[in-house]
């Protein structure tokens, strides 16, 4: 079944988990569409950041695949707007490769980056592990370890949800692994590369910068001065640790 409606067109897959893509070379955008639709996906496919950022709010999919070179609203505009509004999860591609570029794509709350010219089957590979985290988060529902408390921090599991006291505040899906990795073992030092197979399990060291950036975010949403952690702090030369703060010292 395919649907036309303003620019946009959608192929209704069998597995009901509902991909928008946003490239705005049109055989790509097919391309990726057409591979999507054979593995079960229902695409939504968008060629501009306007329209992207406009489906996001009107009828939010379960993922966002993100070209960053859009005419218009820039693809970085386009990720920043979505992860600080929404816990839409967002991958990335483009033919920026640099590491600055990944880490720039990152530091916009992105859950994962791809260069051109990338894999269609590493594309599916990879927005199968982000929705199958969301599942497993889904599944704590009624389990003891459901809600896991450190101090004055806690994480709902089941909703994909963080307080620091009675204040919410909003992760992206890759932040919220990493800090739910960090919970479940407060004061243990985990390296980078532990954190980094919290969200993508075929992680590699050239990718461990990545870490110090959604660290740097998630910093900026649970401490009260993320210049001055207290809560995540880092332990120099080997990684970061969860401190289990008493409330007195939450400001």
């Amino acid at each position: 079944m395919v649907w036309t409606a303003r620019g946009a067109t959608r192929i209704l897959g069998a597995m009901g988990e509902r991909v928008l893509i946003v490239e705005d070379e049109p055989e790509l955008n097919a391309m990726i569409r057409d591979f999507l639709s054979a593995h079960g996906y229902e695409s939504e496919c968008v060629f501009d950041g306007a329209v992207a950022v406009r489906r996001v709010f009107e009828d939010p999919p379960d993922i966002v695949v993100l070209d960053l070179n859009l005419p218009g609203l820039a693809g970085l505009d386009v990720a920043r707007t979505i992860t600080s509004q929404t816990t839409v999860p967002v991958i990335v591609t483009t033919a920026r490769g640099e590491e600055d570029d990944r880490l720039g794509g990152f530091a916009a709350g992105v859950d994962d980056y791809l260069v051109k010219p990338f894999s269609l089957p590493e594309l599916v590979m990879r927005i199968a592990a982000i929705l199958r985290r969301g599942k497993a988060g889904r599944k704590a529902a009624g389990r003891d370890d459901a809600v896991v408390r450190v101090g004055e921090l806690r994480l709902d599991c089941d909703r994909r949800e963080v307080f620091v006291g009675e204040r919410s505040v909003r992760l992206t899906a890759v932040q919220f692994a990493i800090l739910e990795r960090l919970a479940r073992s407060p004061r243990r030092v985990f390296s980078r590369l532990q954190l980094l197979e919290s969200f993508q399990p075929d992680a590699f060291d050239g990718y461990q910068r990545t870490i110090d950036v959604h660290i740097k975010n998630i910093r900026k949403q649970i401490e009260a001065n993320p210049r001055r952690p207290e809560r995540l702090v880092t332990v120099r030369g080997v990684g970061y640790r969860l401190q289990d703060l008493p409330s007195e010292v939450v400001r």
